[in-house]
């Protein structure tokens, strides 16, 4: 490694990206700016395939919030449209095509079982029926040319083989069932809009959110805290800063409710890490840790065999466990959907496919 022991950060990044032959195929990188924090991509010259089109990819490292109006400004090439908020400013740019696709995306609402109230199967069971899907789905969907398709599965997608829904009972907003699920857990009914109690506890959860969150992923953060509400669940919206929320918060179980993306999950024995038990301080990427014995039994089978119609079987029955554990509830399927700049070709929405930057270049 051409770098010191008591190299600097800045000296062994320009030391590592300089001279270490990194590459992802024909590209590789050319140089690192840490101050400018981007990354240059170059074709690879010792590539034996196809060779690149564009001479550079500058790669920006920018704040979510930000990507739009960089994109209007011409500082980047693309940039997601797939909110509604996104997608009503970039529609109409001059020289920008929209182009969508179906991705391996799922919207997720983690429900952490290792600590609070989660830990408890019938509680999560509750939450799951207190929240109606196909209304959170509707507000993604609004002001987009793509209506979010619902999720009753957390290993396929609905364009994938091998999909069906194995939600059970538990796809459905079914408030009567939730209720009897919190008596019968020990939660007290107070009345309408009041939080239940136990021993002296309100049942409360923390809906963990990064700071930089705003329109649609509020609105929904906000319809769930009311949905949930209505059984007699308080949830407190507490947002923590952007940078830290994966690593401080979920990365570490430090929450009881949160949502996000799980994506590119394709290949499903990636998933295993995901549904996997906990051992010790190690979730895997279980974060939520609900799990059981039969399901880790599952997806290692179904991980290890080479029969294709033993393995969808495999995951199907996998999943319907995952579902009664409660282990998170998926939302829908997120919509990929880009504001390309035009004349940018093979580029764009990849669908279950994998991103090919080398065949991307601009038209003449």
């Amino acid at each position: 490694m051409p770098a010191s022991l008591n190299a600097t950060p800045e000296s062994f990044a320009k030391a590592w990206a300089g001279t270490v032959p990194v590459t992802a195929n024909a590209i590789r990188i050319g140089s690192y700016d840490r101050t400018a924090q981007t990354i240059t991509t170059v074709p690879d010259p010792n590539w034996w395939g196809r060779k690149p089109k564009l001479e550079r990819i500058i790669h920006w490292a920018l704040d979510g919030s930000g990507q739009v109006d960089a994109y209007l400004n011409k500082e980047i090439d693309y940039t997601s449209a797939a909110s509604p908020e996104s997608y009503q400013r970039l529609k109409g740019d001059k020289g920008t095509d929209i182009r969508i696709g179906a991705r391996w995306d799922q919207v997720t609402l983690s429900l952490n079982g290792r600590c609070g109230p989660l830990k408890d199967v019938r509680v999560r069971q509750a939450v799951m029926l207190g929240v109606d899907r196909s209304a959170l789905a509707k507000v993604a969907g609004k002001d987009l040319p793509f209506q979010p398709k619902v999720l009753g599965n957390h290993f396929f997608m609905p364009d994938q083989e091998g999909y069906q829904d194995n939600s059970g009972g538990f796809g459905q907003r079914d408030t009567a069932r939730a209720e009897q699920l919190l008596d019968a857990a020990g939660w007290r009914d107070n009345g309408p809009g009041k939080p239940r109690t136990k021993d002296g506890r309100q049942l409360t959860l923390d809906y963990v959110l990064p700071s930089d969150t705003a329109g649609l992923a509020m609105d929904q953060a906000k319809l769930t805290q009311q949905m949930l509400g209505e059984i007699g669940v308080s949830v407190e919206l507490r947002k923590v800063p952007s940078n830290d929320y994966f690593d401080k918060y979920i990365h570490r179980s430090n929450y009881d409710l949160s949502q996000f993306r799980q994506v590119d999950q394709v290949f499903r024995s990636e998933a295993y890490g995901g549904y996997r038990t906990p051992q010790g301080d190690n979730t895997f990427t279980n974060h939520g840790g609900v799990s059981s014995p039969e399901v880790d039994a599952l997806l290692l089978e179904a991980s290890r065999t080479t029969d294709a119609a033993r393995q969808i079987a495999l995951y199907n029955k996998a999943d319907a466990a995952v579902w009664r554990l409660g282990h998170s509830l998926p939302l829908y399927q997120r919509p990929q959907i880009f504001a390309v700049r035009k004349g940018l070709a093979n580029f764009g929405p990849t669908g279950l496919g994998s991103e090919q930057l080398a065949d991307a270049g601009w038209l003449k």
